[in-house]
């Protein structure tokens, strides 16, 4: 089977190499990909967005399976016309995704079907969100719509902090912003691969997404995670499918508008036990991705496969994971997300991957072959074990073998982190 996997990140590192080793697996090809992900697959000059040259060379190259982790190609509606094509493609609709790719839509939608979410209220014009962060409880949390995991999330202490912030954000030429209730608790992220109609669990991530222990500092698209969430049971599952799953895959069944792919779902258990809704993905997160595919035990093409064809649960009873933990610890360069640190030698990387799975998500070779830093988040190291404190300990010890210029990390992963507590 030759399959296309759309995108360059650490995320599409992981499953071209965990999809490389498949034995029904003929080629792998990357669009774009990365200097890291060319060592064992074919690393393609086509941007993940360029949908009508990715057409043409599935079709030139008898793509069996094109596997979409690029939010750009996403929004770009690839999976609409690679379906126009007759391609198979793994990826929801630009239209299906919008829950995900902006999040006043994302916040009125489970308004709409009473999905557990924070109060919010959304706003284009900087004055009336002025008045209404002078009215509101503190923390208070803002946010652009541009969905960018985590990125550009603001939590406010104060009135003075969010007036100055709002100001901000609309001087920037920010069309929308969006302001919520703070909600104390624990945060996690649950993953369910969807047909359309029906959908099963495929893992469950804490994200660590502070920049300082504690989940201090500045909100980053994630700098660790640990899989699986510790309070995932069965009991929990059934409230996170028959709460938010069901209602938000029915309502888009609906409209015509049928989710066919990964579904994330960024979720806060409060003090009392209710779920509230962050946000959706469209996909994997990074580095929950690494965590998760670190965990399945099934074939992932066969998976993917099987929603595409809506014969999910014919074929599957349940998606099966190891019975493990894992733990990923990212490395930075420089100050991420505000500066990065370019050019640094990276050694260590052969003696980490001895022990444990190190993914890149933009290394670049120089003419000796040596991986260089280029900037914020570096590379991510995935370990697994029978505990998560020892699968965390292991992840250190790898870790510990890497070194470059500025590096940074943080060393509380694994350890319980509940948020405003």
């Amino acid at each position: 089977m030759k399959i296309l996997i759309v995108g360059s990140g650490a995320k599409e590192y992981s499953i071209a190499k965990l999809i490389s080793k498949y034995e029904n697996t003929s080629l792998v090809f990357v669009a774009p990909g990365n200097e890291a992900i060319a060592e064992f697959a074919n690393c393609i000059d086509i941007k993940a967005d360029d949908t009508e040259t990715l057409i043409e060379f599935a079709k030139a190259n008898e793509i069996d399976l094109t596997i979409v982790a690029s939010e750009k190609a996403i929004e770009n509606d690839i999976a609409q016309k690679f379906n126009e094509a007759g391609l198979m493609v793994f990826a929801p609709t630009a239209e299906a995704s919008r829950i995900a790719s902006s999040k006043s839509v994302s916040k009125k939608f489970m308004y709409k079907t009473k999905i557990p979410t924070s109060k919010f209220g959304i706003f284009d014009r900087e004055n009336m969100a002025v008045d209404y962060a002078r009215k509101s409880k503190y923390p208070l949390v803002i946010k652009t719509d541009n969905h960018l995991h985590g990125e550009n999330v603001y939590v406010c202490d104060n009135f003075k902090i969010a007036k100055r912030i709002i100001e901000d954000l609309f001087d920037s030429k920010e069309k929308k912003v969006i302001l919520e209730d703070y909600i104390a608790g624990q945060e996690f992220s649950y993953y369910v691969i969807t047909d359309g109609y029906n959908a099963m669990p495929i893992g469950s991530a804490v994200p660590y997404k502070g920049t300082l222990e504690g989940n201090g500092g500045c909100i980053t698209s994630g700098l660790g995670a640990y899989s699986p969430f510790y309070m995932i049971d069965r009991s929990l599952e059934s409230r996170i499918f028959k709460e938010i799953v069901y209602p938000a895959l029915d309502e888009l069944s609906k409209n015509g508008n049928q989710y066919i792919g990964i579904l994330g779902i960024d979720i806060i258990i409060d003090r009392t036990g209710n779920l509230n809704v962050i946000e959706f993905n469209p996909f994997f997160k990074e580095p929950d991705a690494q965590c998760i595919l670190e965990l399945l035990d099934e074939n992932l093409t066969d998976v993917l496969k099987a929603s595409i064809n809506g014969s999910l649960v014919d074929i599957y009873s349940e998606i099966r994971q190891k019975p493990l933990y894992s733990a990923s610890v990212v490395l930075s360069a420089g100050n991420y997300p505000s500066e990065g640190k370019y050019g640094s030698t990276i050694t260590g990387i052969e003696e980490a991957q001895e022990h444990s799975e190190v993914a890149h998500f933009n290394t670049i070779k120089n003419s000796d072959g040596d991986f260089l830093t280029a900037g914020g988040r570096t590379i991510t190291v995935t370990t697994s074990a029978s505990t998560l404190e020892q699968a965390a300990k292991r992840a250190y010890e790898s870790v510990a073998l890497i070194s470059f210029d500025s590096m940074k990390y943080r060393k509380d992963i694994g350890k319980t982190i509940l948020i405003g507590c």
